[in-house]
């Protein structure tokens, strides 16, 4: 029968074309053409009579699928055949197979490396026995959170607290020293801890034993824990160092015992000491270096512990309004204390993640909607021959996880690479927490993300290819096979990826400028060609300081006679590099009423020369001069902050001014530029410069400046200190511009990371625009071809794609510039200063992704114009 036959050459040219996976046998064919004999007897068409004959063969198979054998589990059946249905239908689309599968690789890969940040900081608790009953304590003033807590006040709130099984105590500050241990002296790093932090970790020394209660009161006993990796790295781990002598600043302490493996405290140090009840350090109340941990007792919560320390805060303020009125404590969890800083940063790179997966998984149901498009004829060819359409779906659905699922092991893969680069950012080596690693916790996110992402991706291709009618996509034309619909479908995919790619760029964009900035920045001083070592005298044989300036006197003489060298100074805290220590300073004999009414100043000690060396201009006055000795009249040099400021209106040389902490007056003799020496986005704050040679401190940081390398001054400068005195160590010796990057790293860091996602995000984009375009001009060729035919020109036809491909874009930059409103408040809570105001950052992004989406149009719309009209036609 001639409609028949029609319809059976049809179905062999969907074979040919690999469009269905299985042949029809003779038996198909001889029930079809029986019943559809029996039809046109009836008087239907032959081809109607052909197109019911197929919808009545399925429900002969149906009938025989009903009446298969249903013992044991023939969903395992099911499924294995769909698997293999799935691989054999990948393998024929290898081109379409390997885009998905490496799409997915990118973004489940990014978002399973960054799920291990947020797996390690946030959701895991602290890595301590009974994590939930640590709490982190910090001081309030009015009721806002103002930072570590003063020692005395500490003291008070263990000993009165009920709350509590132990409350601990960490000093903020460490300080360098000079270590002898062995036959040369070594540079180490010094902090102080109370007696019972370990007790209240619940954690034992690896060696040893911890500090006992005795040994806080009085003056503190000469004894020291060490680190673990200082144990290994100078003692070679022997547990004969227990019981050793270790000597600090030339003062012996005994090694009683060895901080236990992996212990990270928010302060590092190599050596620890107890912190004394009568200690040099926060003799007053109005003076906080300490950072408090407790362990609550069995049944007790924060919140009631909160209400007992309020208590207590509200009879110190009573017992002494001078210093705590207004003051109080904040009680937080510990994870929650530890992960403040790089909280909002994480969150944001795991948003960022999470868009480029979203542009992932619209390319790849871009790609499956596209290949369903294709597969309709198959699609209606297996919905006539019986096959529900849950099945179909099914079939869809799990060559979509197949996809995703392959995308997942490779991501995993990628994911391991990249855990390695992020663990150095964000700072996550908190107290008791780990460095990110790709555990099992890891892969059963991987594993749930791909499968919820092959999901995702294929539930909609799934019940649009299964929703057929196949008498109507049977012998239809292609053009009956475009699908609006689909189309429209697509194109809503891609504008929406647009949209979240104009966020990820201005992101991105608006990073790299604010680490531009860092180095544009006017910080007040210049670092470049400044080299900077550290400089630490044993307070033994440095007691007097006569002696201290004698030894500095001669090494920087030794200095500025090297070729090259301008000029050669000394600071106690470099700008940046040692941040804070603000002190207040006012006018003498007008004392402020309070310490928080003084004007409050980064406090420095210099020699001559500095402000010359770091590149800080003088204002008006003098510099610090050789004179300014221990014994002669107190001399201070200010910046114009606090001129203007202490001395509104007014010239400051010559005034006298008194300083917090010291004693005596001071006489200004200079005033200087300011400079940033807090951080480098900070806004600048006041500044005060007293003679290191009038306080003689043994720590001092040595600046140079030259003419040549300044990296080339490390072998020289070592010399000439071991000629002044070779048990002086020389430390942390390194050029100022390098130092001061090694700071400004996690902004860096944070620029990078948002650059390659934005990347990223950029690349698929244009390869999801390419391939929308690229399936609407294969869709189109009989359009194109008519065209052509009809006298249309390759240009026009050239203006119809790019018009069309821009008009998606446009809409996507529509999309992502109402976008762009809510990434703009995230960026403010980054850790650093960033500007999201200025609108140059996303005209940037849009005109960079214009010109992507450009590109990505150019060669569909090229392709369209080398349609040939006569061979598009006879195909048809």
């Amino acid at each position: 029968m001639p409609g028949i036959e029609r319809m059976f050459h049809r179905l062999r040219a969907l074979f040919r074309r690999g469009e269905l996976e299985r042949e029809m046998d003779e038996e198909i064919r001889l029930h079809v053409e029986m019943e559809a004999a029996e039809l046109a007897r009836n008087g239907l068409s032959p081809d109607e009579a052909g197109r019911q004959a197929l919808v009545a063969f399925g429900g002969v198979e149906r009938a025989k699928e009903e009446a298969r054998d249903t013992r044991g589990f023939p969903w395992l059946e099911d499924v294995a055949q769909d698997v293999g249905y799935g691989l054999r239908t990948l393998r024929k689309n290898a081109g379409t197979t390997a885009v998905a599968i490496l799409t997915m690789a990118i973004g489940i890969g990014a978002t399973t490396a960054v799920f291990t940040l947020i797996d390690t900081a946030l959701l895991r608790p602290a890595a301590f026995p009974e994590p939930d009953q640590l709490v982190a304590a910090q001081k309030t003033i009015d009721g806002a959170v103002s930072g570590p807590v003063s020692r005395l006040d500490y003291f008070d709130f263990r000993d009165q607290s009920r709350s509590f099984e132990g409350l601990a105590a960490l000093m903020t500050g460490k300080a360098g020293v000079t270590v002898s241990s062995g036959a040369e002296p070594w540079v180490g790093d010094v902090g102080a801890v109370s007696w019972n932090l370990l007790r209240v970790l619940r954690l034992r020394p690896a060696i040893g034993r911890d500090f006992l209660e005795e040994e806080e009161a009085g003056g503190g006993a000469q004894v020291a824990i060490i680190s673990h990796g200082l144990w290994q790295r100078r003692f070679g781990g022997s547990p004969s160092t227990v019981g050793s002598s270790i000597e600090l600043n030339g003062q012996q302490f005994t090694v009683v015992g060895v901080m236990p493996s992996g212990l990270r405290l928010p302060i590092e140090a190599d050596v620890w000491i107890a912190i004394s009840q009568s200690g040099p350090a926060d003799q007053t109340r109005d003076s906080h270096s300490h950072l408090l941990f407790g362990r609550l007792k069995s049944g007790v919560s924060i919140r009631q512990a909160q209400q007992d320390v309020d208590r207590i805060a509200e009879g110190l303020a009573q017992q002494y309004p001078g210093t705590n009125r207004g003051k109080g404590l904040r009680l937080t969890g510990l994870q929650e204390f530890l992960v403040r800083n790089i909280r909002p940063a994480l969150l944001l790179v795991m948003a960022t993640t999470v868009l480029v997966l979203l542009i992932a998984c619209a390319n790849v149901a871009g790609l499956l909607l596209a290949r369903g498009q294709r597969s309709l004829p198959e699609m209606a060819m297996r919905t006539a021959l019986g096959a529900t359409r849950g099945r179909l779906v099914r079939q869809v659905l799990t060559e979509g996880v197949m996809l995703t699922l392959s995308g997942g092991l490779l991501g995993v893969v990628a994911a391991r690479a990249i855990v390695t680069l992020l663990r150095q950012w964000p700072p996550v080596a908190a107290l008791g927490t780990a460095g990110p690693v790709v555990d099992n916790t890891v892969l059963v996110f991987a594993l749930a993300a791909s499968i919820l992402t092959g999901l995702l991706v294929g539930v909609v291709p799934a019940i649009r290819g299964t929703a057929v009618d196949p008498s109507a996509v049977l012998g239809a034309g292609r053009q009956a096979l475009q699908g609006a619909r689909g189309s429209r479908l697509r194109s809503v995919l891609v504008a929406s990826q647009v949209a979240v790619s104009i966020v990820l760029l201005a992101g991105s964009v608006l990073a790299i400028r604010t680490v531009g900035s860092l180095t544009a920045v006017d910080l007040g001083f210049n670092p470049e060609g400044v080299f900077t070592a550290r400089l630490l005298l044993s307070g033994r044989e440095y007691a007097a300081p006569e002696r201290r300036l004698a030894f500095f006197t001669s090494v920087l003489e030794g200095v500025r006679a090297r070729p090259g060298v301008v000029s050669a100074g000394l600071i106690s805290k470099l700008p940046i590099l040692s941040p804070y220590q603000d002190w207040g300073i006012w006018p003498a004999g007008r004392p402020p009423a309070g310490p928080q009414d003084a004007v409050s100043a980064n406090a420095r000690f210099v020699s001559p020369g500095y402000f010359t060396t770091i590149g800080i201009p003088l204002v008006r006055g003098r510099d610090i001069a050789d004179g300014d000795l221990a014994g002669t009249p107190r001399v201070i040099v200010v910046s114009e902050a606090v001129a203007r400021t202490v001395f509104p209106g007014q010239d400051p040389i010559g005034r006298q001014v008194e300083v917090w902490s010291t004693e005596g007056v001071y006489t200004v003799v200079g005033v200087v530029g300011d400079a940033r020496l807090d951080r480098a986005l900070s806004d600048i704050v006041p500044a005060m410069y007293m003679s290191s040679a009038q306080f003689g401190s043994p720590a001092s940081r040595i600046v140079i400046r030259t003419t040549g390398d300044p990296g080339q001054l490390a072998a020289p400068l070592h010399e000439i200190v071991r000629q002044a005195d070779r048990n002086v160590p020389l430390d942390q010796a390194a050029t100022l511009t390098s130092a001061l990057g090694e700071v400004l790293g996690p902004a860096r860091a944070a620029s990078v990371s948002l650059a390659v996602f934005a990347a990223v995000a950029l690349l698929l984009t244009a390869i999801g625009l390419y391939g929308v375009l690229a399936y609407h001009v294969s869709q189109q060729e009989n359009e194109m071809g008519v065209r052509l035919a009809m006298g249309a020109t390759p240009s026009s036809l050239l203006t119809l794609v790019l018009k069309r491909g821009l008009a998606l874009v446009g809409s996507g930059l529509a999309l992502g510039a109402v976008l762009l409103v809510p990434g703009a408040i995230s960026v403010r809570k980054l850790p650093f200063k960033m500007s999201p105001q200025d609108p140059t950052i996303y005209v940037s992004a849009l005109l960079l992704l214009s010109l992507v989406a450009a590109v990505a149009c150019v060669l569909p719309a090229w392709r369209a114009t080398r349609v040939n009209p006569i061979e598009v036609l006879r195909r048809e």
